[in-house]
């Protein structure tokens, strides 16, 4: 069975061809030297610097802002990568199978550790004669997982850009609601965020980059970070001159949601573990040797829980089904983000945004029944009768949504996704943001086992066509074609924001045709084509009318 896993490692896995010099390739960096590894890719115009594993941060104290990392003297090993952040496979109820992410994303399983916070830089090995822009990228996971293990060595090789990734907290580890921590410094996983960028601006020229032309790019709980910052960074300097937003933002529809702040959610992994106030709890962890753990009575359930070993929390995660994200604290989340965006007060970069034709197909169970699906997603609290009626109407009337699933999923992908980023960017150009905007639309299924053909054009097959090997991926000459044009489109982007990525851009003169397709028309095979935005948001005009409800009520 061919394992994802292996494919966004690029070369670092790959039988493409790999060089190591006898000299290593080396930076001098603000906390000290690094020694890399260098890499060449079939036909490629420069070989590559890879340095892995690097530290942005010292290691973390557990459920505590980040800090820079100490300096040391002796070259570091970065040659590797490190550790992801501990992962926690529990997402909202109706959501897809824990198994089949897993099976998509963490296979074979990659080591974790709470000393994750560790960044990857890919730079061409040719020197320029002027400094180079670089693109920094935040993966995704529903804020419950993620990891910067994607190898973008193409991008530096075939592109000329440099190319870094990240490892961010996630989960309870990352987004903890203690009411013992002030409101102020739970996001941990943006502040992560937060201070790799500011590791890029003062470390980046080392390795031949230009930090006045860095790009910040996410895709799905990392494009939701991106609008994050995008609504954070408001006035310069900041650490970023454009951004890309593939499949996320939060400040329209659903996604606008932060997490609760009040708690609840902690003191029930926190009782579980045995820290509770007043509860006195052995806790016997199998993982760590039957370890048993005692908590005493106490009120300071903070320090409880960071004593306990991870694996009990993590373990207390599942059992319970509890899940953790942003919470709003004006400062990495700010409250109305729909007016922020509709008054300007919002970093006014140069944007590129998309989604995928199939978004809900890798959200959602495959057993989920409409009914459950409707009554979770379109509350009458929210949603009249009538709306929810011509909702389901139009989608059982398409001749292509044959199951509930299907049609389940149809909805989701637009209500969730595909419209609220329709309005993101349209909202972003009609206050002079510079923006364009693309739907993605081909296959990556050669790439999977079999019995995953049922997901189509998923939730992230983007960034498994992108994040791929062009040396040992089963591309199809199609898909190739795809793969290569996009990466270039990234790069132009990346290159010189205001020019864009060359198709029209939303609301310009060519509206409205200012959007474009990456991939099929339908099912007639294509690279890239302009698109109608009327007849790609023909179904939005459904939802436009409950977003504003949703607004108001999320704040």
């Amino acid at each position: 069975m061919l394992q994802l896993q292996l494919l966004l490692l690029l070369v670092a896995n790959s039988a493409a061809t790999c060089t190591k010099p006898s000299t290593q390739p080396t930076a001098i960096l603000s906390s000290g030297p690094v020694q890399g590894i260098s890499t060449t890719l079939p036909n490629a115009t420069s070989s590559v610097n890879k340095f892995l594993g690097v530290p942005y941060a010292a290691p973390p104290v557990r459920f505590a802002l980040p800090e820079p990392p100490q300096p040391w003297t002796r070259p570091l090993n970065a040659t590797d990568f490190g550790p992801a952040c501990l992962q926690s496979y529990v997402f909202a109820p109706l959501s897809v199978d824990a198994a089949v992410v897993q099976q998509l994303f963490n296979n074979p399983p990659v080591p974790e550790s709470e000393d994750c916070l560790t960044l990857n830089v890919f730079a061409p090995a040719v020197e320029s004669s002027t400094p180079r822009a670089v693109v920094v990228f935040v993966p995704g996971g529903g804020w419950q997982i993620g990891s910067g293990r994607s190898d973008l060595s193409a991008f530096a090789a075939y592109e000329d850009i440099i190319a870094v990734t990240l490892n961010y907290r996630t989960n309870i580890f990352g987004f903890p609601p203690s009411p013992e921590i002030p409101i102020t410094e739970r996001n941990l996983g943006l502040y992560d965020q937060r201070l790799a960028l500011d590791w890029v601006q003062q470390n980046i020229a080392s390795f031949g980059g230009d930090p006045s032309q860095v790009t910040i790019w996410g895709e799905s709980a990392g494009a939701w970070s991106i609008d994050y910052h995008l609504k954070s960074f408001v006035d310069p300097p900041r650490p970023f001159r454009a951004a890309i937003l593939s499949s996320g933002q939060t400040s329209f529809g659903i996604s606008a949601a932060a997490f609760p702040s009040d708690g609840a959610t902690w003191s029930t992994v926190a009782a579980a573990v045995g820290c509770a106030d007043n509860q006195t709890t052995t806790t016997v962890v199998p993982a760590f040797g039957n370890f048993a753990f005692t908590s005493g009575t106490t009120n300071d359930v903070l320090e409880c829980m960071r004593q306990v070993p991870a694996q009990a929390i993590l373990d207390a995660l599942d059992v319970n089904g509890a899940i953790f994200g942003p919470q709003r604290d004006n400062i990495t989340v700010v409250s109305q983000p729909a007016e922020r965006w509709r008054t300007g007060h919002v970093a006014k970069v140069p944007l590129l945004t998309g989604t995928v034709q199939d978004e809900g197909r890798a959200l959602l169970s495959d057993r989920i029944g409409l009914a459950s699906f409707v009554e979770a997603y379109l509350p009458p609290a929210f949603v009249p009768q009538a709306t929810r009626d011509a909702i389901l109407a139009t989608y059982r009337a398409d001749p292509r949504l044959v199951t509930e699933f299907d049609v389940a999923a149809a909805i989701y992908t637009d209500y969730v996704w595909q419209c609220p980023q329709a309005i993101h960017a349209q909202t972003a150009a009609s206050i002079d943001v510079p923006t364009w905007r693309y739907r993605f639309n081909a296959s990556v299924l050669e790439f999977l086992p079999d019995e995953l053909d049922y997901l189509g054009k998923f939730h992230a097959s983007d960034i498994v066509l992108l994040f791929s090997s062009p040396a040992t991926a089963p591309f199809t000459a199609q898909s190739y074609a795809v793969y290569e044009y996009f990466r270039g489109a990234i790069a132009r982007f990346v290159k010189n924001p205001m020019n864009g990525p060359g198709w029209a851009a939303v609301g310009s003169g060519f509206a409205p045709l200012d959007a474009v397709v990456i991939g099929d028309i339908g099912d007639v095979p294509t690279v890239v084509a302009p698109y109608n935005t009327t007849l790609l948001d023909e179904r939005c005009s459904l939802y436009r009318g409950l977003y504003p409800i949703l607004g108001a009520a999320l704040g």
